[in-house]
């Protein structure tokens, strides 16, 4: 059995990009997501743990490392333009064991949504610019194996209708993506 930790991404307070047609953000969208993940996870015989992001982005890393998890997955969903599309999964850049992770669970969320595969990318702590570091922080200095998946472009209507079509698979999607990671 594994402890998985599971990184609600935002908080009610910041809740991240939101859908302007739905009015939904990406807090809103990934809280349910996470605790079905959990459910799934427990029926494979896992320990998830929930994490909410009750701190500052730079306290993160602790709260996750304080749950002493073995591996750790934060739930986000991109947003740029209302017409991008895709999936992509981040990794710190030299953790194999996170390219790994990561490969894994985007595997199962590109067959899951049938989206562009944007792939798996490597994220660095010390990234500048607008989108900041793009969570390099928290994947640098989370002393487990770590990644943040980025499903689907939330600021898309298309693509935030699909992923709650899907919802329950996009679930089993990340779950299925986690147990084969965990099993190698």
């Amino acid at each position: 059995m594994s402890k998985v930790a599971l990184i609600i991404g935002h908080s009610r307070k910041s809740q991240g990009a939101t859908n302007r047609t739905y009015g939904t953000s990406e807090f809103q969208f990934n809280e349910p997501l996470a605790y079905s993940v959990a459910e799934k996870l427990i029926i494979e015989g896992h320990e998830p743990r929930i994490i909410y992001r009750d701190c500052t982005y730079a306290e993160l890393p602790a709260m996750v490392n304080s749950t002493k998890a073995d591996i750790a997955v934060s739930f986000h969903c991109n947003a740029f333009n209302s017409k991008s599309n895709g999936s992509e999964t981040l990794y710190y850049k030299s953790s194999s064991r996170g390219h790994l992770l990561a490969s894994c669970i985007q595997e199962e969320v590109v067959k899951c949504l049938e989206l562009r595969d944007r792939g798996i990318k490597a994220c660095v702590a010390s990234h500048q610019g607008k989108a900041g570091d793009r969570g390099g922080l928290l994947l640098k200095r989370t002393a487990m194996t770590c990644v943040i998946v980025e499903p689907f472009f939330i600021d898309s209507d298309i693509s935030l209708e699909l992923a709650n079509i899907k919802f329950e698979g996009l679930a089993e999607a990340y779950t299925a993506g986690i147990v084969k990671y965990l099993r190698r």
